[in-house]
């Protein structure tokens, strides 16, 4: 979690008992709401326990005068507030939260900011230690024997943890990545460029953010202890990005985004430096301009996925169509878009600028988009035009009140017009006017424009925008977003998506992992969930067919258990409490 400099607490003193800690000696049920447990007793003395221990607790607060422990503000009956309200002699007003052991202060309304040495740093020690007694923090198995641990923080730095979390149960991530570890050496085969001859190439260690990935995943997988320290890896990550230095508050989106693009950049000046020894060896490129130049060559045509590519890596397809003419174009960038509705649109980070292919080698057309002066390059598509906007599954439009990660995806993948400022330059119609001299003019056109997934990632990661600009503020989006345990992509995936198997009827994505934040902008929190599957079998070299058939059984029957993940703290809960959450990121396999 992380704190920032403010005034102190004045009521430190009053609103603190020394002699909390014997209150508490010997009772085990301090860590979920009393009063909650008092009124289920009351009101409905037939429920199972068994289903109520299924359950992830709410929020609790423990108050530090008294050891009263009771759900906080987001919860139904808000105990821990009712609590404070009651007349005391001395006031209650200072609470801890048993989740990430935060300070809070009801008279102040704010954060309590306190140094790590003194009254107050000693009373929260002393009461992790107590509550380790009945919350361990081992390292916790699925049904299958994977490890799920806690992560230490380095200061502030739950966003990165909470991202990891998520990362060590991306099971193609690991199997991928450990491959890349031991790659001693590359055979490239540009079969879809004749000219270029076979090489083999002699690979350099991976770099050194790469290879402290791979350690941390293994460390996570493999050893015995109860947390793991993710030190090197985010020292690996300051070096590559400033911006994480320094303790403050961070994004876990900017996070990953940089965590991925990062691995990949290394990994692609791992391969070309390979490529230039081995030209350079075969004497085949003598000047620096031809081996530039050839290198290039071998760079769009014969080499295999980058390790972020291979497990991150789609495309979208913007379709543009005249609609005077009914020519069509194809865009492959994915536009930035001004709506900060959180409702209405959604960034895919698996296929955003910095990972989506780029496809150089097709014939160009122009287009305008948003301002007439401004000139971009669509390619022109041969394809009948009733044809166009066609889906690879049959869409239904969402409620109008619905907001779901489906709603979501429709409103961002929606059929809208060009017009006026945003009218299409049509090459076409430019070039059937009768006059072909120097008074022929551009032709802007009215157009219709879609944007559908036209590669498939085999993991697909979605980040809902909770932060908007507001004025010279920002606040946050706390509206809930439904997402559902299994995902089907096909309404949102173009009728001709390259990396799907004829005849199937769905394209389904299995849920994972769920960044979380709570708390505000001044003061918050990155918590993660974590589903624990079996392992899938190891990459064979059919790569992704062996690992999309395993998990196939897996989205028909569901197994494995999910776990949230606060730092250090690990507790099993329930998929009811798993879709209840505020979702910030959430993490899909492809299963079909």
């Amino acid at each position: 979690m992380f704190f920032f400099s403010g005034p102190s607490c004045r009521h430190i003193k009053k609103g603190t008992d020394q002699a909390l800690l014997k209150k508490l000696s010997g009772n085990s049920k301090w860590t979920s709401c009393q009063d909650c447990k008092d009124e289920e007793n009351k009101e409905n003395n037939c429920m199972e326990q068994d289903c109520e221990e299924e359950q992830e607790t709410p929020a609790i607060w423990m108050c530090l005068k008294c050891g009263h422990s009771g759900c906080g503000r987001n919860s139904d009956n808000q105990h821990a507030i009712k609590h404070y309200e009651t007349p005391h002699s001395d006031p209650h007003c200072l609470v801890i939260s048993l989740d990430n052991w935060s300070v809070w202060c009801y008279i102040c309304n704010d954060e309590v900011y306190y140094s790590g040495t003194g009254h107050l740093a000693q009373l929260v020690d002393n009461l992790k230690k107590q509550a380790s007694l009945y919350t361990p923090n081992t390292a916790r198995k699925g049904g299958s024997g994977i490890s799920v641990k806690g992560l230490s923080n380095l200061g502030n730095t739950c966003f990165f943890n909470a991202v990891i979390q998520n990362l060590s149960q991306t099971q193609l991530l690991r199997q991928r990545i450990n491959a890349v570890i031991k790659e001693t050496s590359l055979n490239i085969e540009p079969v879809a460029c004749p000219k270029l001859d076979p090489l083999e190439v002699q690979l350099d260690k991976p770099g050194p953010l790469t290879f402290a990935m791979c350690q941390l995943l293994n460390e996570i997988q493999d050893s015995k202890k109860s947390v793991a320290t993710p030190q090197e890896l985010f020292t690996q990550v300051c070096r590559k990005a400033a911006r994480f230095k320094g303790f403050q508050q961070q994004d876990s989106q900017e996070l990953l985004r940089y965590l991925l693009d990062g691995m990949r950049a290394e990994e692609i000046k791992r391969v070309n430096l390979g490529i230039e020894e081995a030209l350079k060896e075969s004497k085949k490129s003598n000047d620096e301009e031809q081996l530039k130049k050839t290198l290039k060559e071998y760079e769009k045509n014969g080499l295999p996925k980058n390790l972020v590519d291979y497990v991150f890596g789609g495309e979208l397809t913007s379709t543009i169509m005249c609609q005077q003419c009914k020519t069509m174009f194809l865009d492959l960038s994915l536009p930035v878009s001004d709506e900060d509705d959180l409702v209405n649109k959604m960034e895919k980070v698996t296929v955003d600028d910095a990972i989506i292919e780029d496809h150089d080698a097709l014939e160009w057309a122009q287009v305008v988009e948003d301002e007439p002066k401004e000139v971009k390059e669509y390619t022109v598509v041969n394809q009948d035009p009733k044809l166009a906007f066609h889906t690879f599954g049959t869409r239904t439009a969402p409620e109008k009140q619905e907001c779901s990660v489906q709603s979501c995806l429709f409103q961002f993948t929606e059929v809208e017009t060009l017009t006026e400022k945003n009218s299409l330059l049509c090459v076409t119609c430019t070039k059937q006017q009768p006059d072909k001299g120097k008074g022929s003019k551009n032709v802007y056109t009215d157009a219709l424009k879609q944007m559908l997934i036209s590669s498939l990632p085999p993991v697909l990661t979605l980040h809902l925008k909770r932060f908007q600009q507001n004025g010279y503020s920002i606040c946050k989006v706390n509206r809930h977003v439904q997402f559902p345990l299994i995902l089907d992509l096909a309404p949102f995936c173009g009728v001709k998506c390259k990396n799907v198997a004829d005849g199937e009827p769905q394209i389904l994505y299995s849920l994972y992992g769920i960044v979380v934040h709570s708390g505000t902008m001044r003061s918050g929190h990155y918590t993660a969930y974590v589903k624990v599957r079996p392992e899938g079998p190891k990459l064979a070299s059919n790569g992704l067919t062996s690992y999309s058939h395993f998990l196939l059984a897996d989205a028909e029957s569901p197994r494995g258990k999910w776990f949230h993940i606060s730092d250090t703290h690990v507790q099993p809960v329930s998929e009811s409490n798993v879709q209840s959450c505020q979702a910030y990121l959430l993490f899909y396999e492809r299963v079909v």
